[in-house]
């Protein structure tokens, strides 16, 4: 049984397109890390930086349900948590309002059933509610509600009461 589990990952990343390959490799990092063998997950941290220009740190917390729809130019900081079923799209900026305020958490936590459009950046401490959609080019850096759409710059809500 374990051998047919390592022969899909291996077919997965060698038939699957750029997303799935960043995919399975940040979560190996991950696991990596959490081995202990933090040099080796930095290394393959930098190499999807480099081979797809997009950077997603293992040390966000990342569902495994999350999906990359095209993984180029993706920004994923340190302390973000992305919860399950999240769809995120290029270009795409979560992370910390301040350089050098890590203590206090100054990272965005998006909940589950969202999607992030191509463009937008979801900016400082800040919660994305449940089924969230926040618009191409929107930036975010206020709370957003559950059920609602975001867009614009400063992004502006509106209730879709889904």
């Amino acid at each position: 049984m374990l051998k047919r589990i390592k022969r899909f990952w291996i077919l997965q990343y060698l038939l699957g397109g750029a997303s799935k390959k960043v995919k399975m490799l940040y979560f190996l990092a991950v696991k990596l890390k959490c081995k202990k063998k933090v040099k080796l997950a930095k290394f393959i941290q930098r190499s999807i930086e480099n081979k797809f220009g997009c950077f997603i740190s293992i040390d966000a917390v990342i569902h495994p349900t999350v999906e990359f729809i095209h993984a180029n130019g993706i920004v994923i900081g340190k302390g973000v948590v992305v919860e399950e079923n999240v769809i995120i799209y290029q270009q795409v900026t979560v992370g910390g309002g301040k350089v050098g305020d890590w203590g206090s958490k100054p990272f965005p936590t998006i909940k589950k059933g969202s999607i992030l459009y191509a463009g937008c950046k979801v900016i400082g401490p800040i919660i994305v509610g449940e089924n969230v959609s926040i618009g191409a080019n929107a930036v975010v850096n206020k709370n957003v509600p559950d059920n609602s759409l975001a867009v614009g710059v400063p992004a502006k809500f509106i209730e879709t009461g889904v």
